[in-house]
């Protein structure tokens, strides 16, 4: 009892002589922004903590292929799809929908890492060349991150509060801005993006990060969809160098998942150690094991879930008249597995694919190259390819009257699959007909029709003409705005609990 009391006394003495010092010890291993931020490697990790969102739920990882396949009437619900998936596809998804708001929210995911980046590397004054060339990149890569969410952000939801800077997320409630706003804000961005970006990397390891032609062809698309089409003209053209080139064959991106000069902006997938085959919920930034795989092949392989299926009027779509004769598009067998209209009939060294329920999913699916499907969502998720870029072009021209110039275009793109060369365009409204086609059917599942239709302004007629009835309005040419994010902002006003 006495040598208790005798030690108490001694730590109250100790403790009083050394007063505030002794109680306030720093923490060696204690980080802050101004002293992690020291190095190039830090600024690198935190433009890569960036890139991870396009895997955030709502994006590339999976339901994002899910939202827009269905909207776009490419996929149709097999009977085990989850309901709050299957409602895009009878346009009965609302404010309250999750996957909507996992959509919305991932956007502003990217807009605040880019602009937390930004922020911080407005600090940083490198003194090597090399690090003035690193930064200038950094702040191209996060550049463009940011327009991609703001262009999915403006294309889906329209007005939109604009995040510009790191502060203006300390301010939640902030008004919609304007569409113009918006564009202005993207434009500026990408040309940003685009002095800062290099050409291509010298380092395979650097494979899939953003280049000046992505930042390009972003550029080119924003302008497009605005229906600038001279000033989208300009950009495409620069992609036609000879910088990118058409794959040889569809199947060396779509099934074997090669790398090609095809590839303008993917989102890099790959399966990681540690995590569970055939499970697609293993990886990623919001799970574990730091995978970056998609969980589309498991998703929409008939081995897999098989949750989605091909929709008829997609593959009805690949059928068609040349010169007065029906004509099957050989692309159909690159789409779909189906022993009728052109599908694919064999895979895994001639088996039969299952048919039970409808047509399957050939294109992002490895059935023809793999003895035993391993499902590893390894093929990466095309955002932008050169055969789009050159329907763009070829759009932009037809709209400027220059059909003569947007023949050869499509025709490369057809001459690739062996499809059957157009003679001529005919005149405009022919023209934007046959360009209109060829964009659903080189693009099918690559989630651009839905988008496709909106910007068209021909979406309610298209997809109610397809289902039968009266299911698309003219709402749906929007998504509609989280009901979360409405109650917890009362300056985001929308319209019947809708935009």
């Amino acid at each position: 009892m006495k040598t208790n009391i005798i030690y108490s006394l001694i730590i109250v003495l100790f403790a009083t002589s050394c007063g505030k010092e002794f109680l306030e010890v720093k923490n060696e291993n204690e980080y802050s922004g101004d002293t992690f931020f020291s190095s190039p490697d830090a600024y690198n990790e935190a433009v890569t903590a960036t890139y991870s969102t396009l895997l955030h739920p709502g994006m590339y990882a999976r339901e994002y292929y899910f939202i827009f396949d269905l909207l776009g009437n490419e996929a149709t619900p097999n009977k085990q799809l989850y309901a709050d998936l299957s409602v895009f596809s009878n346009y009965k998804h609302s404010s309250l929908n999750v996957n909507n708001a996992f959509l919305f929210n991932a956007s502003y995911k990217t807009i605040f890492r880019s602009n937390f980046v930004l922020d911080l590397m407005s600090k940083w004054n490198p003194s090597t060349d090399d690090n003035k060339a690193l930064k200038n990149r950094f702040t191209g890569e996060v550049n463009f991150l940011k327009s991609f969410a703001n262009f999915n952000l403006v294309t889906n939801y329209g007005r939109v509060p604009l995040r510009k800077t790191y502060e203006s997320h300390l301010n939640y409630h902030q008004a919609r801005n304007s569409k113009t706003e918006i564009w202005a804000t993207i434009e500026a961005d990408l040309k940003l993006a685009v002095s800062n970006l290099p050409a291509k990397y010298d380092s395979e390891e650097d494979y899939g990060r953003i280049t000046k032609g992505a930042a390009t062809a972003l550029l080119a698309k924003s302008y497009l969809y605005q229906k600038k089409y001279a000033e989208a003209v300009i950009e495409l053209n620069k992609l036609t160098d000879g910088t990118y080139s058409l794959a040889n064959d569809l199947d060396d991106i779509f099934v074997k998942g090669d790398h090609t000069p095809e590839t303008i902006f993917a989102v890099m997938h790959s399966f990681g150690e540690g995590n569970t085959p055939n499970y697609m919920f293993s990886g990623q930034e919001m799970w574990s094991a730091g995978a970056t795989h998609a969980g589309r092949e498991y998703d929409y392989g008939f081995l897999g879930w098989n949750n989605v299926l091909v929709s008829e009027t997609l593959v009805d779509a690949f059928t068609y008249e040349i010169e007065s004769a029906n004509y099957v598009d050989p692309r159909a067998g690159k789409t779909f597995y189906g022993a009728t209209k052109g599908g694919d009939t064999d895979y895994n060294n001639g088996d039969t694919p299952y048919e039970e329920d409808g047509f399957n999913w050939r294109k992002y699916q490895r059935y023809d190259i793999m003895d035993v499907e391993d499902n590893s969502g390894t093929i990466n998720s095309q955002i932008i390819r050169y055969a789009d870029v050159l329907l763009m072009l070829a759009e932009c021209n037809i709209k400027l009257g220059d059909n003569a110039t947007a023949l050869p275009l499509i025709n490369n793109i057809r001459k690739r699959s062996g499809a059957t060369e157009y003679t001529t365009l005919g005149d405009n409204e022919n023209a934007m007909k046959l360009l209109k086609r060829e964009r659903r059917l080189e693009l099918a599942g690559e989630q651009s029709r839905y988008s496709d239709l909106v910007r068209w302004g021909i979406l309610e007629e298209t997809i109610n003409a397809e289902k039968g009835e009266d299911i698309a309005t003219e709402k749906h040419n929007l998504l509609p705005i989280p009901n979360a994010e409405v109650i917890s902002n009362p300056k985001l006003t929308v319209s019947n609990n809708w935009n």
